[in-house]
């Protein structure tokens, strides 16, 4: 069973994460993989479809369902991450963006899996089923599934400027926002 290493935002060592997938037509088989291989690494996997392909389907139904999840999931104090799929990842990952809370991060090496997690504390990657083998993914997904976020105060107060950005409708309300923001994250230790 994969559990996560480290303490990010409350999550303990050997907490087993929910991870909700979704995906296009061009990543169905591609998430049905990655479905079944993340379950046998001990994962909690939610599918947020499609069940089905069709070259007709919509992605961004799949992926905000799939990130609404998570996001939902993160408030209610639960451990989960997501991962969208398209052909490219990219219509998937500003998808998954725009639902508030998420921090979507398009994936296509082992460093940018890492790093979405470490210094961006990423809720949710982005894989492109066209760009790598079923293989090369699974791997991506368990590196940014099993990376820390680092914890470090400049990644937090980056992080707490974008979610700022999400609520706020003025410069100055997200600067006050952004320093109750900066002061709930040291509260909370998150």
């Amino acid at each position: 069973m994969i559990t996560e290493r480290s303490s990010a935002n409350g999550r303990g060592a050997g907490t087993t994460y929910r991870i909700h997938i979704g995906a296009d037509h061009s990543g169905l088989e591609l998430s049905r993989t990655l479905q079944h291989e993340l379950a046998a690494l001990g994962f909690d996997v939610v599918d947020h479809g499609p069940a089905a392909c069709d070259a007709q389907d919509d992605y961004p139904a799949f992926c905000i369902s799939a990130a609404e999840s998570v996001a939902r999931d993160i408030n209610d104090n639960r451990h989960s991450l997501g991962i969208v799929i398209g052909g490219s990842g990219n219509g998937e990952q500003i998808a998954a963006n725009k639902v508030r809370g998420i921090r979507a991060a398009l994936v296509w090496n082992e460093s940018t899996a890492r790093v979405a997690r470490q210094h961006n504390d990423a809720n949710v990657i982005a894989l492109g089923a066209r760009e790598h083998t079923p293989e090369e993914c699974l791997k991506l997904a368990v590196l940014f599934l099993q990376e820390p976020f680092t914890q470090d105060s400049r990644h937090k107060r980056r992080i707490a400027q974008i979610a700022d950005y999400e609520t706020c409708l003025t410069p100055l309300a997200c600067e006050t926002s952004r320093r109750d923001a900066l002061a709930r994250m040291d509260r909370t230790g998150e």
